[in-house]
This record gives structure tokens, sequence and C-alpha cells, in this order.
């Protein structure tokens, strides 16, 4: 599940602003990468005020790859997001400063070496979402994504990504246990977390039942 961190009365006020200046933070170059990709945005998906922390590793004409930083300043997932649900993106607010502050004492004092977030090497060239998706297929490992006009999250491991859709064996969230299979066409989904820390745990916990 994304992480989401609800500050939202600094959210709303700034919420119109951000979706005019999207453009201006984001400085594509021609590999597909950010100037600044070290650099940590609060990325706005709706007028909620709810947003994700993270900075871009990749992006192309469509898609976005995250690298989401939880409220720890930990490096704790990858999202990836089409870029059509994107309504605002912004840098250098007093939370994301706390975050970097946050960040930078876990670099000097490391306390989760238990997790390490995968190599994703991704080719900005072709479609972000279904690379993702492939190197989940290939790893054998659990996805949890979102789809349109669907409140619940799915997630599972991915058995199948051919002809426009994907196919999942899903797992409950809450208890760890097998679901039913779905099968999702890759331009209904809104998002893709990959290589989290809830979703190495869910996948530990529903492959080590005794």
């Amino acid at each position: 599940m994304m992480t989401q961190l609800f500050f939202a009365n600094f959210a709303k006020e700034c919420y119109y602003k951000l979706k005019k200046t999207a453009e201006a933070v984001r400085t594509p170059q021609k590999d597909g990468s950010l100037e600044m990709a070290d650099t940590i945005y609060e990325i706005y998906t709706d007028d909620s005020g709810a947003f994700t922390v993270g900075s871009i590793a990749a992006q192309n004409e469509n898609d976005y790859l995250i690298k989401g930083v939880d409220e720890e300043g930990k490096i704790s997932a990858y999202y990836c997001i089409p870029k059509r649900t994107v309504v605002g993106m912004t840098a250098d607010t007093p939370y994301l400063h706390k975050v970097e502050k946050y960040m930078r004492y876990g670099q000097e004092h490391p306390y989760s070496g238990w997790f390490t977030l995968p190599a994703l090497t991704i080719d900005p060239e072709g479609p972000i979402l279904t690379q993702v998706l492939r190197a989940a297929l290939k790893e054998g490992s659990l996805i949890t994504a979102g789809r349109s006009s669907e409140e619940e999250l799915v997630c599972g491991y991915v058995r199948e990504v051919e002809k426009g859709r994907v196919l999942l064996d899903c797992v409950d969230p809450e208890s760890a246990q097998d679901l039913t299979q779905v099968r999702i066409r890759i331009k209904d989904l809104e998002f893709i977390e990959y290589g989290s820390i809830s979703n190495m745990l869910l996948q530990y916990a529903n492959q080590y039942r005794t």
C-alpha cells in the first residue's frame, strides 16, 4: 500500500499552487531521469491533502518510478504511478526538510540492515509499469496494486504479463492466506508498490505459515 502521510492543513493551502507549478518542478533529461534525482518530493494524486514522499528513480512520457521514503526517513518501496494520476509535486517544504534529516540520521546510524530495496533496472524508452510487473514476475515477488474505480487494493504474485493484462495470484493482506486469481488490464492500474517492507513481510507470512 502506498504510504500516505497526512498533513492536511499544509497540503490544502498549497494544493492549487502545486497543481500549477508541478511542471516547473520536473526537469526531465534525455535519459528519462531528473536533474535532481536524489531530491525528495511531496507527490499528490488527488485533492484530499494526502501525499507520498519519494524521489524520482525513472520516468518517461507516461509513468513515474518513485523511490518511496517513509515517515522515518527510510527508503522503503518502489511506487510506479501513471503520470495522468499525479496532480501536484513539490520540493523544499518544512516537512521534507525534517524527513531529509531523518534520512541523514539513518545513514549515520544504520538500524535497518535486514532490509534493502532490491535493484531495479528500468529502460525509460519502454513502458515502466510493464517493466516493474515483469521484474516482479521474474523475482517471484509479491506486489500491491491499486486499480481505477476500485477502493480495495490487491496484493499478490505476478504470474503472467501479456496482451496488456497482468494475472495475479492474490493474497489476503489481513490473514496472509491465498485468495483467487485476478486478471487486471495494465491501463487500469493506478499504482504498483514493489519491493516494499510490507510486501516482503506479507510474502514471508504467506510462504511460512507454521
